[in-house]
């Protein structure tokens, strides 16, 4: 293999890690997952599963334990149980509280794995989760204290810490009690389910259908419960999984791009090598075949290396996997990614070598007496048809998506395959673009830095065609950074906005168990801890629509507000019939919010609420405003003592909540940059084996700069100026791409709201730098050989 091809190497080693890598942490993390769930049917031969909330009544496992192929059976409980932290306030997730379940009596088929301490045995004792746990920093020998049904404040002693997934309260806060305890504590009984362990010989089917006969229940084998929990499993991976094949997509794409520029560079440095083989005698198809076996050569070393390196990719990602909520677990090795890896390599490094191969096979025999073919004026014709067909495609999807055709969700797929659509003809472009946009970035320089620097202009500008394969590769990826940060930027701003426009408050207070309401008094009982403006806020249902109402919206009677961002679409003036049983009211609008509202789709006045909805006197939701002048330590503290006889009123801070969605849109755009850094490196590779393959083709002309009096410093500023504007070419278009882009998503997204652009420029300006300093940094080593001429 020739020393000149070791960086297509690279790149095909880089692309075909990150695919085999992505694929075999699919099956680590499956793998993971699966023992982690399938830990609700371990030892489970048969089990029968309530439907939606419904109970099993306690005769169904006095059944199934009479069955004669049951060697032991078990029920499993779960209701709801509110966990108190150490400040008294309720510990949610996703904004519900948490479990509790029995400790069962049938030790092979408890749904958790004891950690420390014991399991309870008695009244008064508990056991938790240990994410849970941790989370509000107990230990065993601590108190934990918990409401019951009344909502009163019960105390248990923390005995053990158990694991808990795969069953119903694994996703949340879950507390281990005896039977006893969790009818005393919730008053609820029944079993969410019962399982039985099989005698040899039992036919679990048989079983199954036996103890399931005549009962409203899901009955199933183990088998069945073990693969429903696996699927159940599989969904938490789905989005992770399609969003690192996407980025894995992008990466050999980028080495494709790298491929192509090596070889279409390789063929033109044999033209005259390859011409004077066709004046020996030989065929097309052998030269074509040529081509095709050094690339496939390379394609196979490659391939081979970067499955390797895949594997190591899997390894790093797995150990990273509790950072995104997934079990840790030792690399699985199948034979699907192994075998898959090699094949994309090999697949995709011939498959680019194909287009220099073809050309390659038509250089006539004369063209040894040449020094260079100039492209045919068809290719360049065909191209620029395809581009504009593209261009017009994209343009006419984006329109569709931004006017928000298929809802939100729809539209955001018009505007990314629009998108597709206008990149491609970007693509399809960039070597009519690269020459006057290399020309324009040089202009500034060439007047600063004199002879070095125009040369570079005039080098990068002459091969348009090279110019472009080469920043194309920095082009995808720095529009894909540009494009997600914009849309995280974006729609934080709007969000924020969007929130103070609403709700022009500090707290927010819900009820912590779903489908209750606050009690009246709440209110006034804020109110007199200081908070003078604390609004109730009370919400019904018309139907589909979600009417609310609140005093500070300012509704006059018999008009309403409608939210744009809702489920009805009005104008102002409109009339507007809302039916809530056998009651009706009209209305009409008077105005038409752009802001989201937690008051509903409809905001009423009181009276005309009252009409509608007689019998809700209780509030759904309390909007408080801090005292001005009250520093935010001291405000929560008061709010939190004026709420501590209510540990079911759920107080969420919303300065915390941006706080929070900050760090997370901070979290993801930083994933972002890590995952498309496999593909600004192979760009980076394909920017250095440009310039080193250039340096080798125009040897000749860099001895005659050198001789008419160029020096050695001139000529290495020369190609790292080059490498630099053919940098900034592909990072300033990525960069206007993906700003673009990113905001007609956005737009497209948020729908009637109209979205706040926000453009990261800070993040937008460390692209483009990180992707300057890499090019000069790649082209380090062409220069030097140059300037040793």
């Amino acid at each position: 293999m020739q020393r000149r091809l070791i960086p297509t190497l690279i790149a095909v080693v880089l692309a075909v890690a990150f695919v085999a890598g992505t694929l075999v942490y699919r099956d680590t993390a499956q793998a993971a997952l699966y023992d982690e769930y399938a830990r609700a049917a371990r030892n489970v031969g048969a089990a029968l599963t309530a439907r939606g909330d419904a109970r099993l009544a306690p005769s169904t496992l006095d059944t199934a334990r009479a069955d004669a192929g049951v060697a032991a059976a078990d029920g499993r409980r779960a209701e709801r149980l509110p966990l108190l932290d150490k400040r008294g306030r309720v510990v949610t997730d996703i904004g519900e509280p948490g479990y509790g379940i029995n400790a069962g009596t049938v030790a092979p088929l408890r749904p958790f794995d004891l950690h420390d301490g014991r399991l309870p045995a008695a009244g008064g004792e508990a056991a938790l989760d240990a994410r849970t746990a941790g989370r509000i920093g107990v230990a065993v020998g601590d108190q934990l204290t918990v409401v019951d049904a009344g909502e009163r404040r019960q105390t248990l002693r923390l005995v053990g810490i158990v694991d808990v997934t795969g069953f119903r309260g694994g996703r949340s806060s879950t507390v281990v009690v005896t039977d006893a305890e969790l009818t005393r504590l919730t008053g609820a009984a029944g079993y969410r389910e019962v399982v039985a362990t099989l005698k040899p010989g039992a036919s679990a089917d048989a079983v199954r259908d036996r103890i399931g006969a005549g009962l409203d229940a899901r009955a199933r084998t183990g088998r069945q419960l073990r693969d429903d929990l696996a699927k159940e499993a599989s969904g938490q991976l789905g989005g992770l999984l399609v969003g690192l094949g996407l980025f894995a997509l992008v990466a050999v794409l980028v080495a494709g791009f790298v491929i192509v520029n090596t070889f279409t560079i390789l063929m033109a440095q044999r033209l005259r090598e390859t011409a004077l083989l066709r004046c020996v005698g030989a065929g097309r198809g052998q030269v074509f075949r040529r081509v095709l076996r050094e690339a496939a050569l390379v394609g196979l070393v490659g391939a081979v290396l970067g499955t390797g390196l895949g594997v190591l990719v899997a390894f790093g990602l797995s150990r990273f996997s509790p950072l995104l909520g997934l079990p840790a677990g030792g690399v699985v090795l199948t034979v699907p990614p192994l075998l898959a890896g090699p094949a994309l390599g090999l697949l995709v490094t011939v498959a680019a070598a194909v287009g220099p191969a073809l050309r390659a096979s038509r250089v006539r025999p004369i063209a040894a007496l040449r020094a260079a073919v100039a492209e045919s004026g068809a290719f360049r014709r065909t191209s620029l048809i395809l581009a504009v067909l593209a261009a017009l495609a994209g343009t006419a999807v984006t329109v569709a998506g931004v006017r928000g055709t298929g809802g939100a969700l729809g539209a955001m797929v018009l505007v990314m395959l629009g998108g597709i659509g206008n990149f491609a003809a970007l693509l399809l472009l960039t070597p009519r673009l690269a020459g006057p946009v290399v020309r324009g970035l040089g202009w500034l320089p060439g007047r600063l830095f004199g002879v070095p620097a125009r040369m570079a202009t005039a080098n990068a500008a002459r091969n348009p065609g090279r110019t472009a394969a080469t920043t194309a590769t920095l082009l995808i990826g720095v529009a894909l950074m540009t494009g997600g940060g914009t849309v995280a930027a974006t729609a934080n701003r709007t969000a924020d906005a969007q929130l103070n426009r609403a709700f022009p408050v500090d707290y927010v207070l819900t009820p912590a168990v779903p489908g209750k309401l606050l009690p009246a008094a709440v209110a006034g009982e804020v109110r007199a801890a200081g908070f003078p403006s604390a609004e109730p806020v009370r919400l019904g249902e018309a139907g589909d629509v979600l009417v609310g109402t609140l005093d500070s919206a300012g509704v006059a009677p018999g008009t309403a507000n409608v939210a744009a961002a809702g489920n009805v679409h009005a104008v102002v003036g409109q009339r507007l019939d809302l039916v809530a049983g056998d009651r009706r009211l009209t209305v009409t609008v008077a105005a038409v919010p752009q802001s989201a509202s937690l008051a509903g789709d409809v905001v009423l006045a009181a009276a005309d609420f009252a009409v509608l909805f007689p019998d809700v006197h209780d509030d759904a939701l309390v909007l408080v405003k801090t005292a001005p002048g009250q520093p935010a330590a001291t405000a929560r503290q008061r709010l939190d003592d004026a709420l501590a006889a209510r540990p079911l009123v759920q107080v969420a801070d919303l300065r915390e909540v941006r706080e929070q969605r900050n760090a997370e849109i901070d979290q993801m755009i930083a994933i972002l940059a890590a995952l498309l850094a496999f593909a600004l490196v192979i760009a980076v590779i394909g920017i250095g084996n440009t310039l080193a393959l250039s340096v080798l083709e125009r040897a000749r002309e860099s001895w005659l700069v050198r001789a008419l009096g160029l020096t050695r410093g001139q000529l290495r500023a020369t190609l790292l100026t080059e490498a630099l504007l053919m940098a900034l070419a592909g990072a300033l278009g990525g960069v206007a791409f993906g700003v673009l882009y990113g905001w007609l998503t956005t737009k497209a997204a948020f729908g009637a709201i109209q979205p706040q652009l926000d453009v990261p420029l800070g993040q937008l300006a460390g692209f483009v730098g990180l992707a300057a300093l890499a090019a000069v940094l790649a082209a380090v080593l062409p220069a030097r050989r140059a300037a040793r001429a």
